[in-house]
């Protein structure tokens, strides 16, 4: 019951807050990986053990690949007239 509580009341303002939803979230890249890398800086600093699997500048290079996919996926897109 509580899942589709949440799953109507996201929708819900899902459609209010962006007109188009679903093609915002097909092509949210840099919010990806952003979300990404802070997933990894956080499991770097909480699980020492998983620092020897996972390179130091998995961070870094998590966030310049938003920063690029932000600076050239919407600059194309509102070139085209298609993003916001």
């Amino acid at each position: 019951m509580l899942r589709t509580l949440f799953s109507g009341a996201r929708d819900a303002v899902a459609r209010v807050l962006i007109p188009d939803a679903g093609f915002t979230w097909k092509r949210a890249w840099s919010l990806r990986l952003i979300e990404l890398a802070a997933a990894s800086d956080l499991i770097l600093n909480v699980v020492p053990v998983v620092s020897d699997y996972l390179p130091w500048w998995l961070t870094i290079v998590l966030l310049v690949g938003a920063y690029v996919a932000r600076l050239l996926v919407q600059n194309k897109e509102a070139a085209s007239g298609q993003g916001s």
